[in-house]
């Protein structure tokens, strides 16, 4: 009969006939590996600056590339094997060779970073500063199999690529943060360090202990060990199943929202254009743009119901609606657009010719109206046919560049009445930057200047601008102020400038990728 005790017998049999090795060869490879020594000073160093130019380049390539060259493995496994065997002088020194390489490794990052003019935060950033229990086990598959490649004498390299994977970024983004004077990234990706760090040196005594390496330990030394593992698994699963569960979430609370938003624009062919989902307590902020080919009065309170029924939670949203043209017409009329100004000037010379009917002037204003007031908008003329005033309509499928150059082509021509063309309410375009920088260039002036005349057509009150800049929000700041300044000096009136927060610039990203983290926002104020 199988009892416990005879099952207890067998194993231990089993692990003597089959896991026999050279401890005291093992012990003196783990304490060569370990030693802090200059190759080990100069493979941090190396190491972590190839993982900080990737993680700024975005690269995964370049990051596990840096791997390939770290030394991390070798102080870790002598940490955990000390553990195991209770050797307080072996701890020691492989706490000094890990403090060491952590030196190196944030002094690196940081120089890196200071001369860089890449500074803004990347996917692969961002991904290390929000560690979850799915981080833990792999700290823990990785410590295992670096501890079984270590005493088996089998694989170690390929296995030190996988624990440095787990270690080095996340190092490197603590400097990164630090550089970059954002406490949140840094604190993010330190307790991700510090969870793989002991996670790692705590799977490998759990290994040697396997293999034998604390028989001599007394029980009370073998019971110290066994609370140490489980109480450092248990304190660093609590938080990180907590942030797991928070993810999960968010996620589905974000998901939620999207596909209600996007049954309700798709109603009538529109889409999302932008949303932002933020937690305030037990609220939940919702801050959406639609662009939608008519508007629908009430929508917002039809989309809270709806929502806090399928969350049950409170929602607020605050939701704006965008007239814009089908894809359909706004194909057609962009088609248009080119052929408009040579049907402007024939219209002019026909009016010319036919000073026996009527003069020129109201021929041609007769003219432009019937052939633009049906497909574009409103034609009013003014001041006894000295000046006209062109309203686009929504549906005519020109965006404010498209209304001013159009104004202009109608203004070649001294002859006939001035035209003045009041483009659609819309949206204002994006103002793009350079990377790390908050000047305008000659492109971002243009889109000003397209946007200052668009809010003196429309006779438009204070607006306010927005910057973005990944989680750097110095410049995200600096940028809002340089267009602020700009309009201010052309006599637009800006009620506020101000830079956006690190999760409105990655959700901006990752709706319209990360180019759109370096620009500036315009927006009307109701």
């Amino acid at each position: 009969m199988l009892t416990p005790a005879v099952a207890w017998r067998w194993l231990q049999q089993w692990r003597r006939k089959n896991l026999e090795l050279d401890r005291a060869a093992v012990l003196g490879h783990v304490r060569e590996s370990g030693a802090l020594a200059p190759r080990y000073a100069f493979m941090c160093v190396m190491a972590c600056g190839i993982a900080l130019l990737g993680l700024l380049q975005n690269s995964a390539a370049v990051i596990i590339g840096a791997m390939l060259i770290s030394p991390l493995m070798g102080p870790i496994v002598e940490m955990g094997m000390a553990l195991a065997t209770f050797d307080f002088r072996a701890l020691r020194s492989a706490l000094t060779t890990i403090a060491v390489g952590i030196g190196l490794a944030l002094a690196t990052s940081i120089l890196i970073v200071a001369a860089s003019p890449l500074r803004e935060a990347t996917p692969e950033i961002l991904a290390r500063t929000q560690p979850n229990l799915f981080d833990l086990l792999v700290a823990l598959f990785s410590g295992l199999a670096g501890a079984y490649a270590t005493i088996t004498r089998k694989g170690e390299t390929i296995v030190g690529v996988a624990i440095a994977t787990a270690l080095m970024p996340p190092l490197a983004v603590v400097g990164y943060g630090i550089a970059t004077g954002s406490p949140g990234i840094a604190g993010g990706a330190a307790f991700l360090f510090m969870t793989n760090l002991l996670t790692i040196s705590l799977s490998v005594t759990v290994m040697a202990l396997w293999y034998g390496f604390g028989h001599r330990d007394s029980p009370k030394q073998t019971a110290w060990q066994a609370a140490l593992i489980v109480g450092s698994f248990l304190v660093l699963s609590i938080p990180l199943g907590l942030a797991l569960r928070d993810i999960t979430e968010r996620s589905k609370e974000e998901r939620t929202v999207r596909t209600t938003l996007d049954e309700a624009a798709g109603r009538d062919g529109g889409r999302v254009g932008s949303l932002r989902v933020e937690r305030g307590g037990e609220r939940l902020h919702v801050d959406a743009m639609l662009l939608t080919p008519r508007h629908r009065p009430g929508l917002a309170q039809q989309l809270e119901r709806r929502l806090e029924d399928a969350l049950g939670r409170p929602v607020s949203i605050d939701l704006r609606e965008v007239v814009t043209a089908d894809d359909d017409a706004l194909a057609r009329e962009q088609d248009t657009l080119a052929q408009l100004r040579d049907s402007v000037l024939r219209l002019q010379n026909e009016a010319r010719q036919n000073a026996l009917a009527r003069s020129a002037r109201d021929e041609a204003l007769a003219a432009l109206r019937e052939r633009a007031v049906a497909a574009f908008g409103s034609f009013d003329v003014l001041d006894d046919g000295q000046q006209a005033l062109w309203r686009l309509r929504g549906d005519a499928g020109l965006d404010v560049a498209a209304a001013r150059r159009l104004e202009a082509a109608l203004r070649q021509d001294g002859d006939g009445p001035r035209v003045a063309v009041v483009p659609a309410l819309q949206g204002l375009p994006a103002v793009a930057f350079g990377d790390g920088s908050a000047e305008l260039d000659e492109a971002a002036q243009a889109r000003l200047q397209d946007i200052a005349w668009a809010l003196a057509r429309w006779d438009a009150g204070p607006v306010r601008v927005e910057g973005y800049a990944g989680s750097d929000a110095r410049l995200a700041r600096e940028r809002a102020e340089a267009v602020a300044a700009w309009l201010r000096e052309r006599g637009v009136a800006v009620a506020e400038a101000a830079g956006a927060d690190a999760a409105s610039a990655r959700a901006l990203g990752a709706r319209e990728g990360a180019a759109a983290q370096r620009s500036a926002r315009v927006t009307l104020l109701q």
